[in-house]
């Protein structure tokens, strides 16, 4: 696949599915296991998903 294309999606969450990915996320970013096994990109990838999430988690917390 071309690298200069990227698909982009919008999907529905709930609360709780925020949470639980958010919880998935942290738990590859702790278990990851560094580069050479995985590539270096995958770590920046994770990392800014839980900054997404994490944000998300405070909006929820602030609409409750």
């Amino acid at each position: 696949m071309n690298d200069e294309y990227q698909l982009g999606f919008q999907i529905d969450m709930t609360d709780e599915e925020v949470r639980t990915l958010l919880y998935a996320v942290q738990e590859a970013l702790r278990v990851w296991p560094g580069y050479p096994a995985r590539p270096v990109e995958e770590q920046e990838s994770l990392q800014g998903l839980r900054d997404t999430l994490f944000a998300m988690t405070l909006e929820i917390n602030l609409d409750l």
